[in-house]
C-alpha cells in the first residue's frame, strides 16, 4: 500500500476524536488530508487560490460534521465527497468552468537508492506522463486520481461521483486506454 494511505486504518478513530471537538485530532487529520484534498480539488478546478479556499472550506465542514460520519465508507471517501461538493459549489458561485489539470503533483518523489541515470529516466517518464495526463478529460483525470492515487474502491467512487459502478469501470478503462495512447504518441511504451 502507498505510504500516503497507511493512516486510513486509524482515520475513523481520529475522526471520532474530531467529533468530540479534539482540536489536536483535527490538526492531525488536516495535516494528513490537506495535500491529498488539494490535489483532488485541482482535478475539478484549476485556480490555486480558489483550490486552497475550497480545501479550507471542506476541512471546516469536516470539523463541523465529523459526528455525522456513518462509517459506511472510508474516511477518505467521505472527506473527498465533501471536497468535491465544495469545489463544485465554488465553481457555480464564481461562474467558472471545469478545467483539465494534470495529476502531476501526486507523482512519486525521488528514491534514496536511485542512481543518477535512474533519476533522470524517472523524471523524463514523470514529465511525459504529466503531458499525457493533461490531454485527458476532467472526468478521466478525476477517476484516475481516485482509483490510482487515492486507491478508493470502485463502489465508493461510484457513491462519491453519484454514478453507477459500471460507469466507474468504463471511465477507468477508457482513461487508461487514452493515457496509453498518449504515452505511445510521446514515444513511451505502455506503462499503464
Amino acid at each position: 500500500m502507498d505510504a500516503t494511505h497507511w493512516q486510513d486504518a486509524s482515520d475513523p478513530d481520529l475522526l471520532a476524536a474530531v467529533a468530540g471537538s479534539d482540536a489536536a485530532a483535527f490538526e492531525r487529520l488536516y495535516q494528513l488530508y490537506e495535500k491529498r484534498v488539494y490535489q483532488y480539488v485541482c482535478t475539478i478546478i484549476y485556480d490555486p487560490a480558489l483550490a486552497e479556499e475550497v480545501v479550507v472550506d471542506a476541512m471546516m465542514a469536516v470539523w463541523r460534521g465529523a459526528g455525522r460520519f456513518s462509517r459506511s465508507s472510508r474516511v477518505s471517501t467521505w472527506i473527498f465527497g465533501i471536497a468535491r461538493h465544495k469545489a463544485l459549489d465554488a465553481l457555480r458561485r464564481t461562474g467558472r468552468h471545469h478545467h483539465d489539470v494534470p495529476l502531476d503533483e501526486a507523482l512519486e518523489l525521488p528514491h534514496a537508492q536511485e542512481s543518477p541515470s535512474e533519476s533522470v529516466n524517472r523524471k523524463q517518464l514523470i514529465s511525459l506522463t504529466q503531458q499525457a495526463l493533461r490531454t485527458l478529460s476532467r472526468e478521466h483525470q478525476e477517476i484516475l486520481r481516485l482509483v490510482f492515487y487515492e486507491e478508493l474502491p470502485y463502489e465508493e467512487i461510484a457513491a462519491l461521483l453519484s454514478i453507477p459502478t459500471n460507469t466507474v469501470k468504463t471511465r477507468v478503462y477508457y482513461a487508461k486506454q487514452r493515457l496509453k495512447h498518449q504515452l505511445k504518441q510521446f514515444g513511451q511504451p505502455e506503462r499503464v
